[in-house]
């Protein structure tokens, strides 16, 4: 059976329901709504959130690492660092500490498939926080977030047929996320009832098309997965030839990124990565 059929048979599975998508937990629920409730604040929040030790424990690790907090002032409270977030900031951080908690699976070769589809996504956001921060056509939160989240679409197959998967050699298995990753993170998202934006930016991410939107968010997700990969951050999926000149990358001549911009990125990735990988993984 080629890829193809595969992907087919898995998608199909999908539309029939024999697949299901990861609901969203309860405290992101809730969240979600209080912040569309003017009469709620962060205190009310943060009440639905320390009721998830999980969640509340990653939100304060995540409030004091150097991506949120540059002052260095430690956050001792979660009315604080909701403040420091921002409401908004912390639902969508949620939604990744989510993809860390509630997608698991038992397979050793496909926990280490989530874990490195993970780490790599956490580098694109640093880069492309990064570099909104330096090219500022988006705002340097919208950028982390997104480059965390554009490739969810790769745990929610993974968790939803493991047992498919896993008989499959690993090069299979990459060719079958490959060609499903998009489609099927663009149709969690939507079964999240997220904005369109996120949607736009999972299936067009990576791609150079006539139909390509014309939004910058995709375009510093591009260019932070192009950086990241040629400063050595490794992905699960989509690889550029080693030889590809990162300044000839259409996404990096669009927002011109210079080889000063690449360098600040590799300084930044040193320097918080790791935080960033210990805050997240930690959840």
């Amino acid at each position: 059976m080629n890829i193809d059929d595969i992907a087919a048979k898995i998608r199909q599975k999908f539309i029939n329901g024999e697949a299901k998508l990861p609901v969203l937990p309860d405290a992101v629920i809730k969240v979600r709504q209080m912040i569309d409730d003017d009469r709620k604040g962060s205190k009310d929040i943060a009440q639905v959130i320390s009721e998830s030790p999980a969640f509340s424990a990653a939100v304060l690790r995540i409030a004091n690492s150097a991506r949120f907090n540059p002052s260095g002032h430690e956050i001792c409270n979660l009315p604080m660092a909701i403040q420091r977030i921002g409401s908004r900031r912390v639902l969508q951080l949620m939604m990744g500490i989510a993809s860390r908690l509630y997608m698991q699976v038992k397979q050793p070769q496909l926990q280490a498939a989530i874990r490195k589809n993970f780490n790599h996504s956490l580098a694109v956001a640093v880069a492309a926080q990064h570099l909104a921060q330096m090219i500022p056509q988006v705002t340097p939160e919208d950028a982390f977030i997104t480059g965390l989240l554009h490739k969810i679409g790769v745990p929610t197959v993974i968790c939803a047929m493991p047992d498919e998967l896993i008989a499959h050699p690993e090069p299979r298995r990459i060719e079958i996320l490959q060609c499903l990753h998009r489609e099927m993170g663009a149709r969690l998202f939507h079964y999240w009832n997220l904005p369109d934006i996120f949607t736009q930016v999972i299936l067009h991410q990576g791609i150079e098309s006539d139909d390509r939107p014309r939004e910058k968010l995709i375009d510093f997700v591009d260019a932070g997965s192009f950086i990241t990969q040629h400063l050595g951050h490794d992905p699960l999926l989509d690889s550029v030839p080693e030889d590809c000149d990162p300044l000839q990358f259409r996404a990096i001549k669009r927002l011109g990124i210079s080889d000063s911009h690449i360098a600040s990125i590799e300084i930044e990735l040193d320097d918080t990565l790791s935080e960033m990988q210990q805050a997240f993984n930690g959840a």
